[in-house]
């Protein structure tokens, strides 16, 4: 069975750059990306990033980027959030080039892996990334890449030996491309996947990819931007997403030009500062993970989030009960809307309608133009509420990942669908629910345990404020789950008993946390604030072989 959107929208045949700067609402002198720590006097305009673009191009330009045609030459981003990202990245693809991102928190060896793997020509530091990316520029081997240093306080750009600025005083005109065939082709950013149970993959994104995804998270957005333009605001974002992962690059710095929202780019994300920010500037707009709802639930009052008109959850599941609890904290009329996406879709691929109120704990509907199977692992196409892999088809589907063609070949099925690896279901309504990740389901005897839906039990006994399982190995083939858990502030007795007490009830014999419980300080998450399983999994090996040493010295 094949299940569709409910919804099309039309995507135009047009380049990235032309589309966004078409689209926008904002006046020449609006503030769109604005620095909280001086936001009178640090931000860029309307005016300023179609200025910067142009000219930020002309000077890649000059350091040879696109010289070769576009879409081949790739300038690796390794900056904290900054007034100066989104105008670069413009910048990029002006000059004819491939935007990429690596995570300020990667070390120096990890910086260099990505280095040899995507092979940029010029990489961007920041001075607090500046000693680590000359670090990782000497154990890549990579002699040729350029480093330039991101100054957003002088909304500069300079070579990072010289000093001198790279941005030129010519404007380069961009490329304006209609051919929908070039646009399928044409590469605009390589964003590298979760690698949440492995090493992640480059994702190949292109400005067909871009454009169409966001037409189709504009075709719900765009009733809540234009609501708050003729109240006579814009929507104003905390940008708390780092700009190495999706909702950074795309939302934060892409869709804000587009809709018409204000980001407040925050350099990391800190819980307080954050809440501080939403009160102290009265943002609107929130794109934002479950654990810190979960922190806004257990710690904050309705009058801290008085001023949100906007509010989404994504990247992990949402337990429903925290997902009602969201709701009755968050203003009369406002919704927590929870989407489902992947690097690999863009951004969101499904999400509710804009009327709609979900309390069924599911991930919404399918945007629009997109399509979906439920799959066995025989490789039957399953029905209504039968859960099994989820797998798509849609114009913001990726079609390739860098140089793996042999990822590329597992990530698709014979008649041509992405296989997203998560374990899901269609109601009879059209709702999406996520079940968990195929690659993560512990088997136990006969059984399969989501450890996705114990994780949503567990966080709803008050005194856990986050949560990971992973399944212990018991050396008879079965997987034996269990919890870290990390105590709130003000539940330091919390005990393993407490837990097994909560749970069992709550599930069948098979889902109980025969592995037991741990508590530690962090669950180890990435940048899209997924649980990183195979730390998880280190952190199992390493107290087993702990253990089995012991044995061996007794």
């Amino acid at each position: 069975m094949i299940f569709e959107s409910e919804y099309d929208v039309d995507i135009p045949s047009i380049d990235l750059l032309t589309f966004l700067f078409s689209r926008t609402p904002f006046k020449d002198d609006d503030p769109i990306w604005i620095n909280p720590a001086n936001p009178d006097n640090n931000h860029v305009t309307l005016a300023k990033a179609r200025d910067l673009t142009h000219r930020i191009g002309q000077g890649y330009r000059d350091l040879g980027i696109g010289t070769d045609g576009p879409g081949r030459d790739i300038v690796l981003s390794y900056v904290e959030n900054q007034v100066m990202v989104a105008p670069n990245n413009l910048g990029v693809l002006c000059a004819g080039g491939v935007h990429a991102t690596c995570s300020v928190t990667a070390t120096a060896f990890e910086l260099a892996r990505q280095i040899r793997l995507s092979g940029p020509k010029i990489l961007i530091c920041s001075p607090q990334t500046r000693k680590a990316a000359d670090e990782a520029i000497a154990q890549s081997g990579v002699e040729s890449v350029r480093l330039v240093m991101m100054l957003s306080e002088t909304l500069d750009i300079v070579d990072a030996r010289s000093g001198k600025s790279i941005i030129s005083d010519r404007r380069l005109e961009w490329q304006k491309v209609t051919d929908p065939a070039v646009l399928e082709r044409a590469t605009a950013c390589l964003v590298y996947s979760s690698g949440t149970t492995g090493n992640p993959k480059g994702v190949v994104i292109t400005h067909a990819n871009i454009v169409a995804n966001l037409c189709q998270m504009a075709f719900h957005f765009d009733h809540f931007a234009k609501k708050a333009i003729s109240d006579g605001i814009y929507l104003r974002m905390p940008g708390v997403m780092q700009n190495a992962v999706a909702v950074g690059i795309f939302v934060q710095n892409m869709m804000s030009l587009q809709c018409g929202m204000q980001v407040y780019m925050f350099p990391k994300y800190d819980f307080p500062t954050l809440m501080s920010a939403i009160k102290k500037f009265q943002l609107s707009a929130c794109f934002i993970v479950p654990a810190i709802w979960n922190r806004v639930v257990q710690e904050c009052t309705r009058e801290d989030v008085a001023s949100i008109r906007f509010a989404m959850s994504g990247a992990s599941p949402l337990p429903l009960p925290l997902q009602l609890k969201v709701h009755d904290m968050l203003p009369d009329g406002v919704v927590l809307r929870v989407n489902w996406g992947m690097t690999e879709t863009v951004t969101a691929a499904s999400q509710p309608n804009v009327t709609e109120v979900d309390k069924e704990g599911s991930s919404g509907r399918l945007l629009p133009n997109i399509q979906a199977v439920i799959i066995s692992p025989d490789g039957k196409k399953l029905g209504y509420n039968e859960p099994g892999e989820l797998c798509v088809k849609g114009p913001n589907i990726i079609k390739e990942y860098f140089n793996n063609p042999e990822a590329t070949r597992a990530a698709y099925t014979p008649d041509g669908w992405f296989r997203t690896g998560d374990i899901a279901s269609f109601n009879r309504d059209g709702k999406l629910f996520i079940v968990g990740r195929s690659k993560e389901l512990l088997k136990y005897k006969s059984f399969q345990v989501s450890p996705t839906e114990v994780e949503s039990i567990l966080g709803q006994l008050p005194g856990i404020s986050d949560v990971g399982v992973i399944g212990v190995p018991d050396g008879q083939g079965n997987d034996l789950p269990r919890a870290y858990v990390v105590r709130s502030a003000q539940a330091a007795r919390l005990s393993e008993k407490d837990i097994h007490d909560f749970l069992n009830p709550r599930v069948s014999n098979y889902k109980r946390l025969r592995g037991g419980v741990r508590f530690v300080d962090e669950i180890p998450r990435n940048l899209n604030q997924k649980i990183m399983r195979n730390v998880l999994k280190e952190w199992v090996e390493k107290e087993t072989g702990e253990r089995s040493n012991f044995r061996a010295r007794l």
